[in-house]
């Protein structure tokens, strides 16, 4: 009895649940359900009409125009991507034309060379004590590596030139390039090895009196007299100050002539003077400078050492 009396109370709810599901007319609503999301090839495609079916659902009526472009951009290539391009200058070789400035002239290799490369090195090499202040002073000012070698060694400046090229061509491969201001025919060895085997650009800057065998090892050549045309003339005159003496005194006198002679011209020389007169028996020598910085420095010498 118990048994029956729960089928007839569970058979009540059960007639009661239908009740409330149905309608007036007994029929059992329908639920819908939403469409499934299509499915498209591009994932462009597929952002564009999730948003534009976001967008015609919304109540309001507002509608957005989004659009998503995934392509990547093209940037333009920074300065950095560019070839490096170092630049050689043998200055007593190729001399900066008289009343025209240093500094110009620098400037003006640099914007003829520089347009597709980017500036590794410029090195300049000269001795310095035979040179003027005012154009080591305009070399300085260019943001140049001037690199003093003595002139007394024979093929100095050539030497260090080479070896600067020689690393040039160990640290940066091709598509990198150089620049040669020089008509010195000790340059083919090493300008025909950048260029057919390290496939390095050569750019050589020259005089007229230059081999051919040393243009042969160029891709390119130009004349040094025709850059240096449309440098303008420096209207502001230097005056050249006259030489500088200097008298040396209380030199030994109980040491022989030649050893007092030779100990003086290797001080003098080592500060850019020259032994004028040295008389052993007053103990005195008398030096010439072109500069009076050179003979400042020669005056400190001899006041902090011994000679």
């Amino acid at each position: 009895m118990n048994y029956t009396g729960l089928d007839q109370d569970s058979s009540g709810d059960c007639s009661h649940r239908n009740c409330s599901f149905s309608d007036n007319n007994g029929a059992v609503p329908k639920f819908k359900f939403p469409a499934p999301p299509r499915i498209s090839k591009s994932a462009n495609n597929s952002l564009n009409s999730s948003y534009s079916d976001s967008s015609q659902s919304t109540s309001d009526g507002v509608r957005f125009n989004r659009s998503y472009n995934i392509s990547k951009k093209r940037h333009r290539a920074p300065a950095r991507h560019l070839p490096p391009l170092g630049i050689y200058w043998d200055i007593e070789n190729c001399h900066v034309p008289k009343h025209k400035s240093a500094t110009a002239a620098v400037q003006k290799i640099r914007e003829v060379f520089l347009q597709n490369y980017r500036e590794s090195e410029f090195v300049v090499v000269c001795d310095v004590k035979k040179e003027s202040p005012q154009l080591v002073q305009e070399l300085h000012d260019a943001q140049v590596m001037l690199v003093h070698v003595s002139s007394i060694s024979k093929n100095a400046a050539d030497e260090k030139l080479r070896q600067s090229l020689r690393r040039f061509g160990e640290l940066h491969p091709p598509p990198s390039a150089v620049v040669l201001i020089s008509s010195d025919i000790n340059f083919a060895a090493d300008l025909s090895d950048l260029r057919y085997r390290r496939k390095i650009r050569v750019i050589l800057v020259h005089n007229y009196n230059i081999a051919d065998a040393l243009i042969l090892c160029a891709n390119e050549h130009h004349l040094f007299c025709q850059l240096m045309k449309e440098i303008p003339v420096c209207t502001t005159k230097f005056l050249s100050p006259g030489p500088v003496y200097v008298t040396i005194t209380n030199l030994p006198k109980h040491v022989e002539h030649l050893k007092i002679k030779n100990r003086l011209k290797i001080i003098v020389e080592n500060c850019g003077g020259k032994i004028f007169n040295v008389k052993s028996i007053d103990g005195t020598a008398t030096v010439k400078y072109t500069t009076l910085d050179n003979a400042t420095r020669l005056v400190f010498f001899f006041y902090l050492s011994e000679l």
